[in-house]
């Protein structure tokens, strides 16, 4: 966004979709959704939110576990396209979700290929779960929305607020007043944390790599106008230098809160179970998708991973490269250029795909990790698209890799995509996956 705000919305673990504006308990297994506002979904009406399964918001998909291993604005639109007539169906019908900018039911499905995704979350019991689904279904869902006193946030704060009073509210002197995304994060963040009985914890869901640009880290007002010349300079340039000043010290005395970080101190997945107590309320719901242990320690090292097991899979992977079975397949940077202009489909089971003609053959890839290895996923492409993720991933900075947890997974299929294209490579140059 032009101010490097950021996107706002509620994720409930406990509370699932029947529709895109009708709200369910979930039943076991099922990994809850996500909700949230815009200025204009373009639906058959104008609704003031819309609620969706956690896994088609991150991936697309309406299968959990589902995960997409490339990003591209043609794959995104494929994904689009299945979801509006599928899931979105009800909401969209004939000739409504246009695929046009500011269209914004599309930012439902598949949004980890445009932004990170940062959740801050902690338990909930039954009872909450089934006041949040009340709430829903019995307001109206008219759309009102304002982007100075009825946007993103504030439906955020007044959604959470129902549940755990007085938990978000806004960062007055930071966002000049309004109702910013970054300040219910951090508002609900310090709440939770003066709380330990309600277990909070935090994930983050790198942006997918691909052709698409990286994105930002969302940013209060004030912080925007720190690291923006275009709002300070101005302001030195007509000598207002106390527009300037207070600008640094609203920042400095409450708004640096980063998410990145905020998510390194408290580290979850959804990869991993946590291991809920039994002194805790009887009737508070298990999350499925947090931790495993109590340590901070181990924490960090299960999900983020230690600096030497990043440094390791690098030196592995840097000989992979250099093997001689394995040159003529890497990419300096990183996919292959037909990846980008690839011709990208979605079959009957939701699974994403790219068809491409290369020296005259027509050659398609599985591009999730349910069909990179499929009988019908091109063998040779498959590897390379492995060959690049892993090493996008483990070039790329911290806040803008996935976590350990899913990052061996990744390595895991590297190298079946390199068994299955190389099953006669030499041994001595397997690179072996870290216990």
């Amino acid at each position: 966004m032009y101010t490097h705000a950021g996107h706002s919305l509620v994720y409930l673990s406990g509370v699932c979709a029947a529709s895109p504006i009708r709200a369910r308990l979930c039943e076991e297994g099922e990994q809850g959704s996500v909700v949230t506002t815009y200025p204009d979904f373009r639906e058959t009406q104008a609704y003031a939110w819309n609620l969706v399964p956690l896994s088609l918001y991150l991936h697309g998909s309406l299968t959990p576990g589902d995960r997409l291993l490339y990003g591209s604005r043609l794959i995104k639109d494929a994904l689009e396209v299945h979801a509006r007539e599928g899931f979105l169906q009800e909401v969209c019908g004939e000739g409504h979700c246009p695929q046009i900018q500011h269209s914004f039911w599309r930012d439902l499905v598949d949004a980890n290929a445009m932004r990170d995704i940062f959740i801050f979350a902690v338990h909930t019991t039954r009872e909450q779960d089934q006041a949040a689904v009340d709430w829903l279904n019995y307001e109206p869902n008219v759309n009102h929305y304002n982007g100075f006193t009825n946007n993103c946030a504030v439906f955020t704060r007044s959604l959470v607020n129902l549940i755990f009073p007085h938990s978000v509210h806004r960062d007055f002197p930071n966002d000049l007043g309004m109702m910013g995304p970054k300040a219910a994060a951090r508002s609900f963040t310090h709440w939770a944390k003066k709380r330990p009985e309600l277990g909070f914890y935090s994930m983050h869901f790198a942006q997918q790599p691909g052709d698409l640009p990286r994105s930002a880290v969302a940013q209060s007002g004030t912080e925007t106008a720190i690291h923006m010349k275009k709002y300070l300079i101005p302001a030195a340039l007509i000598g207002d230098h106390e527009v300037a000043g207070s600008f640094f010290v609203a920042y400095f005395l409450t708004g640096r809160f980063g998410v990145y970080k905020e998510f390194m101190r408290h580290p979850s997945s959804l990869a991993s179970e946590p291991e809920i107590a039994s002194e805790t309320e009887e009737n508070r719901t298990e999350v499925k998708w947090s931790y495993v242990g109590t340590d901070a320690e181990q924490k960090q090292s299960t999900v983020l991973g230690l600096p030497q097991d990043w440094a390791d899979y690098r030196e592995r992977f840097a000989a992979m490269q250099d093997s001689a079975e394995v040159k003529e397949f890497a990419h300096k940077r990183f996919f292959p250029q037909q990846f980008d202009s690839g011709k990208a489909s979605v079959d009957d089971s939701g699974h994403p795909w790219l068809t491409m003609e290369i020296d005259g053959a027509t050659r398609k890839v599985g591009i999730s990790n349910r069909n990179l290895m499929a009988a019908e996923s091109d063998p040779e492409l498959a590897f390379q698209l492995m060959l690049g993720r892993v090493g996008y991933m483990l070039h790329a900075k911290n806040h803008m890799r996935e976590t350990m947890e899913e990052f061996r997974k990744d390595w895991a299929l590297l190298e079946q995509a390199r068994n299955r294209l190389l099953p006669n490579h030499d041994q001595q140059l397997k690179v072996a996956s870290l216990p």
